[in-house]
């Protein structure tokens, strides 16, 4: 028996450019579509078309993200973007410090059911969107290799036949292959140190001598005035996008010269590269923003309180001008709520904001001009009635609109094992650090065997190759919380500071889990 966010969704498009998902959501459809459009998580890195070093965090990524794909092999269905590229960076082909540091910026936004490909896939598209690009279409579903692909990528010094196999190799026409390397030349350049017979006059030349997306890459090629090292070098044999660029004599190139036509063949070529995957491998459909998105749910005992609490939230699009949202839930054992159900009317409303202080874009949804609001409650339960289901209440201009997933309700499965968010802890102990300890509601009369805490943790400390650590902790009956309300409190401290960790206890009628406990959601506490 579950109850939390991972349970199979079932989901179809809603209104134009909005995903209508069935609540519980998978754990990863609703971590990746918070990735993309509604945090800074992700974003975080990129924003502002940011620079690390001489070049951009976008431009290292997109690198990462080709490099990676180009292991498959059209033929046979093998690699694509699977994350290969992490048993990879000995390679020749693989040089330079921003293949380490992109690993190590998607190591730390990595889940246990987020595979470190899909984050590459989203490292593109947001690349390019924060960088002045177009926007690709994301999808999800990616499955990480577990050993190094076969090498693939095209090495500068190579004769334009050899481009020319390998992208074929990866399924792309010497047409596609001349426009995916102008898309992917709009961005970053040519460091001198990782390409030292380019001969390079100074340690890093841009490809078009601009950090942000730009089809210069193609224009100043046709007018002869590019900055392109790798159309310009001294050195003949490193110019390799000489060679690409001028392959079927400037056609591609001039048809590319249009801004629509870049565009629009950048959104293509790069979506089929994020896409391609190994055989067998099923990508999703497109990640839209979800409407009327449920945020994360958690029924606990109120440290305050004789009663238990029902924190979650509601997300909606549009203006939020005279609108007043209401959740409504219904007994587990009917006492307390008349048939329409218990109400509140919620106060804490928060405004999505998609821009930054300098008016920069920080967020998904401000490219697609959406403006989202999040409606947050909580409200107490009565122990002996406990809750069923809730159900939200949208009143706007004259009109109440129902949010009530389909009809169904949004379904409170047990109320036996609940991680608690107000006892568990996150304190701050002078010369230790910070301790993180996770307590668990246990409802007596429950034959409880076992208790125990998965915990989830990816960071510099695992290695170039970045395989998670996953790590198992025994709760024990803690004392330091009496009982109240019928309910006992187990804890343990978890010491290897995950961040990411699932609960499970074992009964005589069955497992209970409780899953997707972020460290986010403990407060962190200092020691006065």
């Amino acid at each position: 028996m579950k109850w939390g966010l991972a349970i199979l969704c079932l989901c179809h498009l809603a209104n134009a450019g909005f995903l209508k998902a069935k609540w519980p959501y998978t754990s990863n459809l609703y971590y990746q579509e918070r990735l993309l459009w509604e945090s800074q998580q992700l974003r975080g890195f990129v924003n502002g078309c940011v620079t690390r070093g001489p070049t951009t965090v976008a431009a290292q990524w997109v690198r990462l993200a080709y490099h990676d794909m180009s292991t498959h092999n059209v033929a046979d269905g093998t690699g694509g973007l699977d994350a290969s590229i992490r048993f990879e960076t000995d390679r020749s082909q693989n040089i330079g410090v921003g293949m380490a540091n992109s690993l190590n910026d998607f190591a730390f936004i990595l889940t246990p059911f987020t595979s470190f490909s899909d984050l590459m896939a989203m490292g593109v598209v947001v690349s390019y969107q924060t960088c002045g690009g177009p926007t690709i279409p994301y999808r999800y579903g990616r499955i990480d290799a577990t050993q190094a692909g076969v090498p693939g990528v095209p090495e500068p010094q190579e004769d334009i036949q050899s481009h020319t196999d390998n992208f074929a190799k990866q399924g792309f026409t010497p047409s596609e292959m001349i426009g995916l390397v102008a898309c992917g030349h709009a961005l970053g350049g040519v460091r001198k140190a990782d390409f030292p017979t380019a001969n390079l006059g100074q340690d890093f030349v841009l490809f078009t001598g601009k950090q942000t997306y730009n089809r210069d890459i193609v224009t100043s090629f046709l007018d002869g005035s590019t900055v392109n090292p790798l159309v310009t070098s001294s050195n003949e044999t490193m110019r390799s996008d000489l060679r690409i660029f001028s392959s079927d004599q400037n056609v591609t190139m001039q048809r590319l010269a249009e801004k629509e036509t870049f565009d629009s063949t950048c959104v293509d070529l790069l979506g089929r590269m994020i896409n391609t995957v190994p055989s067998g491998v099923q990508l999703s459909d497109v990640l839209d923003p979800i409407e009327n998105k449920i945020g994360k749910t958690r029924l606990f005992v109120s440290s305050e309180n004789a009663t238990l609490q029902l924190s979650t939230s509601l997300r909606l699009f549009g203006s939020s001008e005279n609108r007043q949202v209401s959740i409504l839930w219904a007994d587990r054992n009917p006492s307390s709520c008349p048939p329409s159900g218990c109400k509140k009317v919620t106060t804490n409303v928060e405004s999505i904001v998609n821009t930054g202080p300098d008016g920069a874009i920080v967020r998904g949804f401000g490219f697609i001009d959406v403006q989202a609001t999040i409606y947050h409650f909580s409200v107490l339960i009565d122990p002996q009635a406990s809750i069923s289901k809730f159900w939200f209440e949208v009143e706007q201009d004259g009109q109440t609109t129902i949010v009530d997933n389909d009809g169904e309700g949004y379904s409170i499965d047990q109320d036996v094992l609940l991680f608690d968010p107000q006892r568990s802890s996150n304190v701050f102990v002078p010369g230790t650090g910070f301790v993180l300890t996770t307590t668990v509601g246990v409802k007596d009369g429950h034959s409880l065997s076992k208790l125990e805490a998965t915990g989830f943790r990816n960071d510099l400390t695992t290695g170039p190759e970045h395989i998670p650590i996953i790590e198992t902790w025994d709760l024990a009956l803690d004392n330091s919380h009496p009982p109240v309300i019928g309910y006992s409190f187990y804890s343990v401290e978890l010491d290897t500071f995950p961040s990411i960790w699932d609960l499970k206890g074992t009964f005589a009628d069955g497992d209970i889990t409780q899953e997707f406990i972020e460290s986010t959601e403990v407060q962190s506490i200092p020691v006065t």
